[in-house]
């Protein structure tokens, strides 16, 4: 039996990986060109992880847990916290270290990749629907019915999606953050 993957090493590797994912894509993948990324070798990356698969499913995890962390943080800290509030602050974090766009940035990119194998249909829709499942149960909790939840969290989440490509791509901030204040705006109404 081989020794124990090294968990420091592991989320060291998995927090580079994340960052690497999403700026060179998911499509044709290379373990090489990954590992000389890190600074690992691709032996490193399959004892960490046990395949491409496994770190891609790992960066998917660690993209998802960065993001929920934080918002449960701010849950807990203020209770009465409301959705609107919530996208505000998820802005500013994203905005306050532009690296930690690498999550939805990564989420994005496997929800279009075409590399089927590398993201299962399966995955792929749980991305998308995690989020709108977490933020419809919120807007419940807020008062609106299920249905109404459901339809204001998916127009949230393609507003944000867009706003991220937009700030991404322009550089604009001033416009972009603007436009997610009228968005939160529009989740009080």
């Amino acid at each position: 039996m081989g020794r124990p993957a090294h968990p420091d090493r592991a989320d060291e590797v998995l927090d580079c990986a994340v960052a690497f994912l999403a700026e060179h894509g998911l499509a044709g993948l290379s373990m090489r060109k990954l590992a000389a990324y890190l600074g690992v070798s691709t032996n490193t990356i399959s004892y960490q992880f046990g395949s491409k698969d496994g770190l891609i499913d790992a960066a998917l995890s660690r993209a998802r847990a960065s993001t929920l962390d934080m918002l449960t943080e701010l849950r807990d800290e203020h209770p009465a916290l409301t959705v609107a509030e919530a996208l505000r602050a998820l802005w500013s974090w994203w905005r306050e270290k532009p690296e930690r766009f690498a999550f939805p940035r990564l989420n994005m990119e496997a929800m279009l990749t075409a590399d089927t194998a590398a993201i299962s249909e399966t995955r792929r829709r749980d991305l998308q629907a995690y989020w709108t499942d977490y933020f419809a149960t919120w807007l419940v909790s807020e008062g609106r019915d299920r249905h109404e939840a459901e339809l204001m969290a998916s127009l949230m989440l393609a507003a944000l999606t867009g706003l991220i490509v937009d700030f991404l791509s322009t550089g604009d901030a001033e416009r972009i953050d603007a436009t997610v204040e009228l968005l939160a705006a529009s989740l009080t109404s």
